[in-house]
């Protein structure tokens, strides 16, 4: 199972209530070295998606499944097609040239960004996936491909 959100959190931090000086994992600074954008798991709203991210990966694993942490605006990046941002007709386009068969004409955004998700859970059982980890978590990514 892929999950698009942030499922440990930084390396020291024992919680997103409490204030500290400690923002981002080591995954999380993989991804900026490959120039990939991303807010941290302690900005505002990330809070509490990462709270929920975590819950629903426990859930799940304790029904026997593996979790996958992944991030569909940097999976978009690697896989050299646009982001969300860039307008949700041509992300439609760029996951339709991946081969990606079945979305639907008028799919959102966020739908866009599972169906995402779910490419890059497809490409990692395949073994075409990148592994950003650090001892606070891991990122799979799809292996970066020629734009």
């Amino acid at each position: 199972m892929a999950i698009d959100a942030p499922l440990t959190l930084p390396h020291g931090r024992k919680s997103l209530k409490r204030r500290e000086n400690v923002h981002l994992r080591e995954c999380d600074r993989k991804l900026l070295e490959m120039g990939i954008k991303f807010f941290p798991v302690t900005l505002g709203p990330m809070r509490k998606l990462t709270e929920r991210g975590i819950k629903l990966k426990d859930k799940i694993e304790k029904m026997g499944y593996k979790v996958i942490e992944v991030y569909p605006g940097g999976a978009q990046d690697l896989l050299g097609i646009p982001r969300k941002s860039k307008g949700v007709e041509t992300l439609r386009n760029g996951l339709l040239k991946l081969g990606i068969k079945g979305i639907r004409e008028k799919a959102s955004a966020d739908e866009l960004d599972a169906v995402t998700a779910a490419y890059v859970a497809i490409l990692y059982l395949k073994g075409e996936t990148l592994q950003l980890s650090g001892r606070d978590g891991t990122i799979v990514m799809p292996k970066p491909r020629n734009k």
